[in-house]
């Protein structure tokens, strides 16, 4: 099995090249996109995104906050995972910003993520309230990823691949990494609970010397690079994993896309 994890910063801008895309990346088994950028309510655009890769279903979590996802008009967020064959999918009651979708079959379960930014701004909760910032808000988001992991491991072995906003080391950043007290404080809760809840970073454990960065900063003169984008896998799936990849960027994003094969 083969899978594919890409942040594709805008999956409209490339709706009619993701087939070729998909081809370009070897059609692998599974393939998770993060910040679509597509409404729930955009008729249109989520035909296209659902019809995109012929033999592939689509299932997706898109947007459905009023309070918080008002950026790029309500289009700023939003996750798709493409698969061959039949899966059931589910997106927790949880999700409201388009950030977490689950798949399942057989004995496994992949969970396709795009982790919150954390800044400054405001969270509100559904009632009106604000609940702390965003830097809050991408700690709490962080664990309930991590507790469906860890509920979903009662059953299945899981895949957690995307896009997760957190530098993990200063390994994985250059020119350096962000140690503020917002941005330290949720590395330091999701590498805790990343091994408390046992789970591998895939490919660093593959890559233990090597730098390399799955996010370019397009606005940069020199290198500012991060990796934050990363394939996870329970502890039971890692000695099954035989390689895990950083792969080439493609035009369309200032992301990478990273790949795991078990």
């Amino acid at each position: 099995m083969r899978l594919v994890s890409w942040n594709v910063e805008n999956a409209m801008r490339c709706i009619g090249e993701l087939r070729g895309i998909v081809q370009q990346l070897g059609s692998p088994d599974v393939l998770c996109l993060q910040e679509l950028r597509v409404r729930r309510h955009d008729a249109e655009a989520v035909h296209a995104l659902e019809h995109a890769i012929p033999g592939y279903r689509c299932h997706h979590s898109l947007p459905r906050d009023p309070r918080n996802v008002t950026f790029r008009g309500g289009r700023m967020y939003g996750v798709a995972t493409y698969v061959k064959g039949r899966w059931r999918a589910q997106v927790p009651d949880w999700d409201l910003e388009g950030r977490v979708v689950v798949v399942r079959r057989g004995a496994l379960a992949v969970v396709n993520v795009y982790a919150v930014n954390g800044i400054a701004k405001p969270y509100y909760e559904p009632d009106g309230r604000v609940v702390g910032d965003r830097h809050a808000f991408k700690r709490r988001f962080q664990a309930c990823v991590l507790d469906l992991g860890r509920a979903l491991r009662r059953e299945f072995g899981v895949i957690i691949a995307g896009d997760w906003n957190v530098s993990r080391t200063a390994q994985d950043t250059h020119p350096r990494l962000r140690t503020e007290s917002p941005h330290a404080l949720a590395r330091a809760e999701l590498n805790d609970r990343l091994d408390a809840e046992g789970f591998v970073d895939v490919w660093r454990a593959h890559h233990p010397a090597t730098r390399a960065y799955s996010w370019f900063n397009p606005r940069s003169r020199g290198l500012d690079a991060a990796r934050v984008d990363y394939v996870v896998v329970s502890a039971d799936l890692a000695p099954r994993v035989r390689a895990a990849s950083i792969l080439d960027r493609l035009p369309w994003s200032d992301h990478a896309p990273v790949s795991v094969e078990l």
